[in-house]
């Protein structure tokens, strides 16, 4: 495994403990780039390391009681159906059709935080709403083999009005809860394609992110988080493009 893995690697897990999401975002690329799998196995691969990474990020959260249970019900509850669904109709879709889905979402991502705003007014979405929205959510993490972090964590900011660092705990427990019910889905429907995966390099991504991930949560209490996930909105833009011009076009 090349030293470039072992720090994208350290990036996924940073990115996880930082925002609460873009895990995956990194993953996909890292299998598909790094390791040279082909997109649907990648999908399989960066679900079960996300799930692993997720995991252990999380446990940190509900010690410090950073989780909103409510939204757990909610939204992630109803999440679990769509990540199911999702993956079954991923296994079947065109890889294309998965990778043009995956760029589109990261450009919608990177608007979402290049134009998140300090100002969080406004009444929070019913119940219902967020409901539906878990529902969305999930589908995509199963679809396109993805945490959905970076559509989770402005949701649950910009519609539930929940405060960052609590939108960002509560992601990490949704995407672990998502990915894995996504990864048990791919199993069921695409089992072939799991003896492709080179297991052990999976796990060792998976180790490598997960110290990234506690020092992701560490650092983040020093750093301008406006900026930086900004920053992040931009290096999302970049990614997507390079993927759409290699994958899609």
């Amino acid at each position: 495994m090349s030293e470039l893995t072992i720090i994208s690697a350290i990036i996924i897990g940073l990115s996880l403990g930082i925002f609460g999401s873009g895990g995956a975002i990194l993953t996909l690329p890292t299998l598909i780039y790094l390791l040279g799998y082909d997109e649907k196995v990648a999908v399989i691969g960066s679900l079960f390391i996300v799930a692993i990474i997720s995991f252990f990020t999380a446990i940190p959260q509900i010690i410090k009681n950073g989780v909103s249970k409510v939204h757990l019900i909610y939204f992630a509850l109803p999440g679990l159906l769509g990540s199911y669904v999702g993956a079954y109709y991923g296994s079947q879709a065109a890889p294309i059709i998965q990778m043009s889905v995956f760029v589109g979402l990261m450009f919608i991502a990177a608007i979402k935080m290049l134009t998140m705003k300090d100002d969080m007014s406004g009444d929070a979405v019913s119940n219902l709403i967020l409901i539906v929205i878990g529902l969305a959510v999930g589908f995509v993490t199963g679809f396109i083999g993805v945490g959905g972090g970076f559509l989770i964590v402005p949701a649950l900011v910009l519609l539930s009005k929940l405060p960052i660092n609590k939108a960002v705990s509560t992601s990490v427990i949704i995407i672990f809860l998502q990915s894995s019910i996504g990864l048990f889905s791919y199993h069921e429907h695409s089992m072939a394609l799991f003896s492709e995966i080179e297991w052990s390099i999976l796990v060792v991504i998976a180790l490598v992110g997960i110290v990234g991930s506690y020092f992701g949560l560490w650092l983040k209490q020093f750093i301008n988080q406006a900026l930086l996930t900004r920053l992040f909105g931009l290096f999302l833009i970049l990614m997507a493009s390079f993927i759409l011009i290699d994958k899609v076009f």
